[in-house]
């Protein structure tokens, strides 16, 4: 009898500890999804894209091509980058991504957003940094560098200055000067 009640409370502790498992579980998911997006930066935590498989191609003309990620971070693209600067147009995924392979880093900004001051991004401009303007972006902000990406809903200074101080002159392992 004895062993019969140890028996049956070591199935009750499992059916507790299976029980207990089911519920943090999906909690501790939701609290890491929700802090993946701070509330002091309104910056999502930069993330490494996958490397595109057709990374290595070097295209001459503007051709029909499906990057896997908007803005692209990878893929195939002109074999000359375009310079870093302000821009005041959007750059084409080909510019971009040869920009990016040769170890720039783009800051892409929606223009309609009205909230984004434009001077102050422009503070980031230089040689390894484009700043643009791009209607298609899925974030008001968003910074890219060979398979990275940072997506923003608005502007802080030190958020942009780090990801640019951690990707810019860090070139594709391919790339030839």
């Amino acid at each position: 009898m004895r062993f019969y009640l140890l028996r049956k409370n070591l199935t009750f502790l499992a059916y507790c500890y299976v029980r207990k498992i089911c519920l943090v579980l999906p909690l501790c998911a939701i609290l890491i999804t929700a802090s993946a997006c701070s509330r002091e930066t309104g910056c999502d935590l930069p993330r490494q894209e996958p490397l595109s498989s057709s990374s290595s191609l070097h295209l001459l003309g503007n051709v029909e091509v499906v990057w896997e990620t908007n803005p692209p971070t990878s893929g195939p693209h002109y074999p000359v980058p375009p310079k870093g600067g302000e821009y005041d147009y959007t750059l084409s995924n080909l510019e971009q991504v040869s920009f990016l392979e040769s170890g720039g880093v783009i800051i892409q900004y929606r223009p309609s957003i009205k909230d984004i001051d434009q001077k102050k991004l422009t503070s980031f401009a230089s040689n390894s940094v484009i700043i643009s303007p791009n209607e298609k972006l899925e974030s008001p902000l968003v910074a890219t560098a060979w398979t990275w990406k940072l997506s923003c809903r608005n502007y802080v200074f030190e958020t942009f200055q780090k990801f640019i101080a951690n990707h810019e002159g860090k070139n594709s392992p391919k790339h030839k000067e």
